[in-house]
Parts: C-alpha cells; structure tokens; sequence
C-alpha cells in the first residue's frame, strides 16, 4: 500500500498540469480571437464614412503622407468646404509653409497638437469647432488602420456630425502589418481613459 503511493501521486500531478495547460491553452484561444476580431473590426477593416455632401470643414490629422495633405486641400477646394483643418505635430516648417498657405475660397487652420497624439488632435479640432461653430466635419485619418480610433477620440471631444475615413493614397502590405501593433498600442492608451 505504501508502494502504491508514489505512482498515484504522480498521476494526479500529471492530471493537474494536464487541466493546467489546457486552461492556458483555451485562454490563449479566446485572446487571440479576440484580438482578431478587434484587428478585422477596429484596425483593417473600420467604418469609412463617404464625404457628406455638405460639411462645414475637412480636417487632415497628422503623420499623413505630403501627397495626402495635398489630397486634403484639393478636396476641401474641389468640394468647396469652406474650412480645412491641417494637423502639424512635427512642427516643421517647410509643412506648415506648403500646407498651410492660403487657399482661394478655403480657410486653412492648422495647428501642432498638444499633446502631439491623437488625442491632442482631437483636443484641439474641437475647440476649433466650436470658436468656428462647426456642426459637421470630415476627418480623414493617416490610413484605414487608423479610422476608428480617430473616430473615438474625435466623438469623445465634440459631438457635432462626423464622418471620418482614410486618406488619399493606400500604404504597403508590409505598412499594413507594421500597424496592427502600432494601433493596437494606440487603442491600449484610448482605454486608459475615457475622458476627451
């Protein structure tokens, strides 16, 4: 009887890391799906709003490509938005110079947010909206993978009419897959809080 003991013993260990590792497994599971769902919803494939037919401003967040600022102020001209909002976070002013120059029949604002975030961003669009008394806008992002949380911020800040989608030019496959944790770290700080 006491022989017996070791082997019994050992099999109930073998059991409990045997549950053990299944539990991690089925934990890894459920968060890699859940992962994968937020990245196809909130990453890859977010809501792209088309632009209204009548908006009181387009705004151009920053870190686009020069080609999509550019984009940004023949839309805003072409579609006679009578306001553009350029985002700088750089700060350079060779951008400000090119993107910020006067527009016939459009009001350029821009500004290098403080914070230089999204957030920031958002912060400072919505007391441009409201010193201007925009009621509807048309953000357009750095990319597809960045509608949402541009989204996000931009409702936590101002509750006017938005539509928000991605810019001009489409980015690399490999771009695509270097923003899956990019964004997903940025979605980590929007959930830290939920103030504007």
């Amino acid at each position: 009887m006491a022989g017996s003991a070791p082997p019994v013993r050992r099999a109930h260990r073998f059991r409990r890391v045997r549950r053990v590792r299944q539990v991690v497994v089925m934990i890894l599971a459920f968060v890699v799906c859940l992962w994968g769902w937020f990245a196809v919803t909130k990453i890859y494939l977010p809501r792209l709003d088309p632009l209204p037919a009548d908006v009181d401003v387009l705004m151009q967040v920053g870190g686009a490509k020069p080609e999509d600022v550019t984009a940004a102020r023949h839309l805003a001209q072409d579609r006679a938005i009578a306001d553009l909002v350029i985002s700088v976070p750089t700060g350079v002013q060779s951008f400000r110079d090119a993107w910020c120059a006067p527009l016939a029949g459009v009001r350029v604002h821009c500004f290098t947010p403080d914070p230089s975030t999204t957030r920031g961003e958002a912060q400072e669009f919505a007391r441009l909206a409201q010193r201007n008394n925009w009621t509807s806008a048309m953000v357009l992002a750095t990319g597809r993978e960045h509608v949402e949380r541009v989204r996000l911020y931009v409702t936590r800040c101002w509750d006017g009419d938005l539509s928000v989608n991605r810019p001009a030019t489409s980015r690399s496959m490999v771009n695509h897959l270097k923003q899956a944790g990019y964004q997903t770290a940025g979605w980590g700080r929007a959930m830290k809080t939920r103030d504007c």
